[in-house]
């Protein structure tokens, strides 16, 4: 079959055929810690697992710059392509590659000097720092190169190898899953061995992506010589923002989901919110590779004036999220007894939470992918605007207003339905902004028909 190009016209199977690497590869990235799951809770417990997820939102929150530069350079780079311009687009990938790198060295020092107070802050009690700081002070070792690889994610789609990034994480799949069962199972090194075999398979998406670049290469794009420019690197950081602010965002919540969990059901609710999540990325790995995805090809068509092809990706995109959304909700109630076995059958109190837990919260599946889609679509624009108010309302105000407010009055349903109900009030907003801001991908004939 001919290669897919950002260039081309997208049907809705091109459209799902050049997400497919990208599926994949997120679907893998999140099997990382699903394997890590596993083998922490099968082979050292409950306490190890719920560690996990008391340092994973820290971990995430310090990796936010990875997403940030990639997704807002991304479509920063794809518009100067479209454009015309690939001199300017090297320019600005070979400055973005750069400045990750040097802040993720600082983002490793600030996570192994807070980790601890942050963790506290959070709930953590004594048995869970037992767990988690050797955890996350080892795994922080690895954030430079896991932020390096964050980055690449995106800017693989925009240079037209989206292939390359799924063979990469395919190859990362497989060396977690050796290194996990090595470190854990037969050595029984405990929670550093886990943090261990995650880092060295971080190794693999950061490296081989930068190798690639750095030689001769049948890509769009490639390194070039210069200093650093300010300029494309505050414009990928503004752009990208919705990310950061969608990442960041996650992180607080994760935390206050903790912190809810552990004052209302101790030890148990949070591993039971660690399957649920578990299974929410594996789930969702659809909805964020389609808005990966969009960001570049929009990016790229927005920068060449198609307005005809930007209408045609939003009502496509749309439509597929919505669709894959539906399948979702009934995917995730009827596996939800299982995947609670393989997590944690052997405890039957967290078992039936989870479960519990795991059916009530996938009526968010059902508009999950359209507020993705939504505001990846608007990066796409370089309307890094409209694209962080929606993941900051979404992800920030009004899920945070209903973890504190709904369990007053549902109970602990309250904290499983907060996701599903704030996907349906950030849908709104998502609404109100395609209508008020059709002109940006309809184009000014949209604006002079309207005023006429």
């Amino acid at each position: 079959m001919k290669e897919i190009k950002l260039s081309d016209h997208f049907t809705y199977t091109k459209l799902l055929l050049f997400a497919m690497p990208t599926i994949g590869m997120i679907l893998i990235s999140i099997t990382y810690d699903v394997v890590d799951g596993y083998f922490v809770s099968n082979y050292i417990g409950k306490t190890g697992f719920s560690a996990i997820n008391i340092i994973y939102p820290f971990q995430l929150l310090l990796s936010m710059v990875g997403y940030m530069f990639g997704s807002g350079g991304s479509a920063l780079i794809a518009a100067e392509l479209g454009n015309g311009k690939p001199e300017n687009a090297n320019r600005y990938f070979t400055a973005i590659i750069k400045t990750a790198v040097i802040i993720g060295v600082l983002m490793t020092v600030l996570g192994i000097w807070f980790l601890r107070p942050v963790a506290v802050l959070i709930g953590a009690t004594p048995e869970i720092l037992e767990y988690g700081l050797p955890y996350g002070h080892t795994l922080f070792l690895f954030l430079p190169i896991m932020i390096l690889g964050y980055t690449f994610q995106s800017i693989l789609i925009t240079a037209e190898k989206p292939k390359l990034g799924f063979y990469i994480s395919l190859g990362n799949l497989f060396s977690n899953l050796l290194f996990d069962w090595l470190f854990v199972a037969v050595f029984h090194w405990g929670m550093v061995g886990a943090a261990v075999a995650t880092g060295i398979g971080a190794c693999l998406n950061g490296l081989i992506p930068l190798i690639y670049f750095a030689r001769p290469n049948s890509s769009s794009i490639h390194f070039c010589k210069g200093r650093v420019q300010l300029k494309p690197l505050l414009k990928a950081c503004g752009n990208g923002s919705s990310e950061m602010v969608n990442d960041m965002s996650t992180s607080l919540i994760f935390a206050l989901y903790n912190f809810q969990l552990l004052r209302m059901l101790g030890e148990d609710g949070v591993a039971a919110y660690g399957v649920t999540i578990f299974v929410e990325g594996i789930f969702a790995s659809v909805f964020y590779g389609l808005a990966m995805q969009t960001t570049s090809i929009v990016g790229y068509h927005f920068g060449a004036q198609n307005y005809p092809e930007l209408k045609n990706l939003l009502k496509k995109g749309l439509i597929l999220n919505i669709v894959f959304g539906m399948l979702m909700f009934v995917l995730a109630r009827v596996t939800a007894p299982a995947i609670s076995t393989i997590y944690v059958g052997y405890d039957e109190t967290v078992y039936r939470l989870s479960i519990h837990a795991l059916s009530m919260y996938a009526f968010a599946f059902l508009l999950q992918g359209f507020n993705e889609y939504a505001s990846a679509y608007f990066t796409g624009l370089n309307n890094g605007l409209v694209s962080g108010i929606l993941a900051f309302f979404r992800t920030f105000i009004i899920q945070t207003v209903l973890i504190l407010v709904l369990p007053v009055f549902l109970g602990t349903d309250g904290l499983w339905l907060a996701q599903a109900v704030t996907e349906l009030l950030a849908s709104m907003i998502a609404i109100f902004f395609f209508i008020t801001r059709k002109s940006e991908y309809c184009g000014p004939s949209h604006e002079l028909s309207k005023n006429r």
